[in-house]
């Protein structure tokens, strides 16, 4: 048992307010962080907004418009004025890309070209790795992620309250976040857990493994992976390795370290 003196020298936690405030979940290839982004949101009664999504419908209007080569699979051909045509392609096309409050009952944010739900069109996107490898290219163009930083820091305050996950969230998208988490993953548990989880990867750890170190590597050499220096961080290779009960334990250990430090209302 704590004794009283004890109990009054523990430090106060930070009061916050729910309607403003941002989380940020940033980290490597498929180490959890949008499902441990819903599952705080459901927690704390946010809003999940989810960068990559926007930067996928971006890939898959690209390609929609042609602005890269592909095959029945993947990109085979990629202009080297790329990210001018997609910028140019943003700019002026009729019916903008915007971000709209989720339907009633949810926590995602929809990503919205006019009346298309892309989150819906990207999950029955037939060219997956084309829309990984255009996504890949459209997030490592500073240029491009300029136009969406502007779109995702409108969105989240329109929002009122988010959960915001994807590269660089807290390094520089809302550098003053007062809760920033970082979840990183070994590319074996990766790809054990893309094979089992994610309806768009291969029944092959072994290329998914692949797949997962090559796309690391390249985020990392783009700075994509930075880790906010005031992030809580969180190796997930374990969790995500014991199915269920393991996502449970890390949202549990996650959800905990914020309740150590804040109280949000």
């Amino acid at each position: 048992m704590i004794a009283q003196s004890e109990r009054l020298s523990l430090p106060a936690k930070e009061p916050l307010n729910r309607t403003s405030l941002i989380i940020t979940v940033d980290g490597s290839s498929t180490a959890g962080k949008r499902l441990m982004a819903e599952r705080i949101a459901e927690r704390y009664n946010l809003t999940v907004l989810n960068t990559g999504t926007a930067i996928r419908a971006m890939a898959l209007l690209a390609i929609e418009q042609k602005l890269v080569k592909t095959d029945d699979t993947n990109v085979t051909h990629v202009p080297v004025d790329f990210a001018d045509r997609v910028v140019e392609l943003y700019d002026t096309m009729p019916q903008k890309l915007t971000i709209a409050k989720p339907l009633s009952g949810g926590r995602m944010a929809r990503i919205m070209v006019g009346e298309r739900n892309m989150g819906g069109e990207l999950f029955a996107f037939r060219q997956q790795k084309a829309i990984e490898n255009v996504s890949a290219i459209i997030a490592s163009s500073p240029v491009i992620r300029q136009r969406l930083y502007t779109l995702w820091r409108d969105a989240a305050k329109e929002l009122g309250g988010v959960v915001i996950v994807g590269r660089r969230t807290g390094v520089d998208l809302f550098p003053n976040a007062p809760i920033k988490l970082y979840l990183f993953a070994s590319p074996e548990a990766s790809a054990s857990y893309r094979v089992v989880h994610d309806p768009t990867a291969t029944l092959h750890e072994i290329s998914e493994e692949r797949y997962i170190r090559e796309r690391d590597g390249r985020d990392r050499e783009n700075g994509l992976l930075d880790r906010p220096s005031d992030a809580m961080v969180f190796d997930t290779s374990a969790y995500i390795l014991q199915g269920s009960q393991g996502l449970a334990n890390l949202e549990k250990r996650i959800t905990g370290t914020i309740d150590s430090k804040y109280i949000i209302r």
